[in-house]
């Protein structure tokens, strides 16, 4: 079987995030040529996703679908972020104290 151009099945191929309270994070290069860290923290919801080879989840945010796409993408995220179960964007906060990087929440 083939999926979005991988072939097999599983774990490599595809997966979901268990629902729940999450935080997405995206290293992004600033335009002045620094790494920042970018967060938003929302919650994994049951419901219809696109069974098309990689991972799909649904999420819900507290300032809604569009505000937060509208705000994750003007901060110039990469194409992939990661997903961690639970909020954590305090402890991402303490990260980038720590290295001296900036960090956005978006949510």
């Amino acid at each position: 079987m083939v999926y979005h151009g991988k072939m097999g099945t599983g774990l490599s191929v595809e997966m979901s995030v268990k629902h729940g309270p999450v935080t997405l994070l995206s290293v992004v290069e600033t335009k002045e040529g620094k790494l920042m860290l970018l967060t938003a923290e929302g919650t994994s919801v049951p419901g219809p996703i696109l069974q098309i080879g990689n991972t799909n989840s649904r999420y819900k945010f507290s300032i809604g679908s569009r505000a937060f796409v509208n705000s994750w993408n003007s901060n110039g995220p990469a194409h992939h972020c990661a997903v961690g179960l639970g909020h954590i964007s305090n402890k991402i906060e303490k990260l980038g104290a720590l290295l001296n990087m900036k960090v956005i929440k978006v949510c």
